[in-house]
């Protein structure tokens, strides 16, 4: 079994994954904490929290090999679920183990855990489909706009552990921070955009929306995250090489986006730039922060 969960996180959670996940929440944290007036000095629920999201992540990466088995036998067929080079089993425990591992590092009050609670409640909800799954299935937005805000509620979980951990909190900050987790509704609407003779049978917002739009969507998201960093930076009075550089890369970013919508016709991964974009925004946010 070891071997198997080792082939399969090599595969679809590499350490790359990992420690994009863990800087992402810390990311989330610094900034609460500048915008609370806050100096930043290490607190072990940086690592507990950081902990918990990087489980949830793997968990949810888990349960979505089970809820999309039989599409990936007829899609993707190579990955490890499917080609039989990772069991059901397998997965059941390493699902089953970040449940343990979430519970655990939540145990530092009984809001945080509460507050863990809720997203394991949520994560239970999305695995069951909301008890929909026929419908669900048909509609790709739908699916969509009922699991996309397990990202919100991780980010809420995080605010609520620094708000318990840390005297003098200013949780109304929070309204600032809560527009960042657009990054992976960027990425999320990105990865399944394709050129039309990209497209085969699997379902993408290109397919159902046209390229145009479903880019023209992406564009309005980043624009949405562009200003809520800018005005991130203002408000914990960040350099202003730091607001220059964070423009230049998301210009460029966002200028590739722009060049498929005019020309579709061309295959581009635009769920790379994405994650690029994801990058950008995370580095930024802790250069900023740490620079005061």
């Amino acid at each position: 079994m070891l071997y198997r969960l080792k082939y399969y996180l090599s595969e679809m959670f590499p350490v790359s994954s990992l420690i994009g996940t863990l800087v992402t929440a810390l990311s989330i944290q610094f900034v609460f904490l500048r915008l609370s007036g806050q100096v930043i000095k290490f607190h072990s629920s940086f690592l507990t929290s950081s902990l918990f999201t990087a489980s949830l992540s793997l968990l949810l990466r888990v349960m979505d090999e089970f809820k999309d088995y039989d599409d990936d036998l007829k899609n993707f067929p190579q990955r490890p679920l499917p080609s039989g080079k990772v069991l059901k089993n397998d997965l059941k425990f390493l699902g089953g183990l970040c449940v343990l591992i979430m519970i655990f590092s939540s145990l530092g009050t009984i809001t945080i855990l509460c507050a863990s609670f809720l997203v394991l409640l949520y994560a239970f909800l999305m695995l069951k489909w909301f008890f929909i799954e026929e419908k669900m299935r048909k509609s790709l937005p739908l699916a969509l706009v009922s699991h996309h805000p397990i990202v919100f509620i991780n980010i809420l979980y995080l605010l609520v552990v620094m708000a318990e951990s840390i005297p003098h909190i200013d949780f109304s900050k929070s309204i600032y921070i809560l527009p960042i987790p657009l990054i992976f509704t960027n990425w999320e609407f990105s990865r399944k955009i394709r050129a039309p003779k990209d497209e085969t049978s699997y379902t993408t917002y290109s397919k159902i929306f046209g390229p145009r739009v479903a880019v023209s969507l992406c564009l309005i998201i980043q624009m949405i995250l562009f200003l809520t960093v800018l005005n991130i930076f203002q408000l914990i009075q960040s350099p202003s090489i730091v607001s220059i550089l964070f423009t230049l890369l998301m210009m460029i970013s966002s200028l590739r986006f722009w060049k498929f919508a005019w020309n579709p016709s061309k295959s581009i991964s635009l769920k790379k730039l994405a994650e690029g974009q994801i990058l950008i925004v995370v580095l930024s946010l802790i250069w900023s922060s740490l620079w005061g």
